[in-house]
Parts: C-alpha cells; structure tokens; sequence
C-alpha cells in the first residue's frame, strides 16, 4: 500500500511539474545532453561533462541543492539562477 501511495505522488508532483513550467527552454538535469546543460547559466562543455559524468558515475540527481553537493563548481548561487530553468524529475523507486 505505501508503495501505491508514494508512486501517487511521484505522478502528481511529475504532473504538476509538466503544468507548471513552460516546455521550452527548462533543462532536465538527470537526462539533458551536454548541449542542453550548456543553456544554463555559466555551464560551458567542462562543466556539463562533469555533471554527465557524475550522473553516471553515481547515478540520478535527487533535487538542486543534490547537484550543488555532488558537483564542484555549482553552488547556492549558480543554483539559484538555474531557477525555472533547470528541473530534477523525480526518481522512480
């Protein structure tokens, strides 16, 4: 049953996600390319290596301040201008 209810929320907050931001121009940090990530504010190609390195390495981000821990280089405020343009889906269990 629990695994019912947690798998309900990860469908609506998925869901509330898709609705709310615009489709165009929001970055998807656990699946975009290293041209995608460079959209981002201050990702050149030595950073978006890094990220994809390190998501493949240790497996999917879990939220913003996840990537900030595990990346070096991105901090509080590189995060904070990601803001509405980069997203974490949510990980299924």
């Amino acid at each position: 049953m629990r695994n019912y209810i947690i798998t309900g929320i990860s469908v609506f907050i998925m869901l509330a996600i898709s609705v709310s931001l615009p489709a165009q121009g929001v970055v998807d940090l656990n699946s975009a390319g290293s041209s995608e990530l460079e959209k981002l504010y201050r990702v050149g190609p030595k950073l978006a290596a890094r990220i994809i390195a390190e998501r493949e390495k240790n497996g999917l981000f879990s939220s913003l301040v996840d990537v900030a821990n595990r990346i070096k280089g991105v901090g509080p405020k590189m995060i904070e201008k990601w803001e509405g343009m980069a997203v974490i889906t949510p990980v299924a269990e």
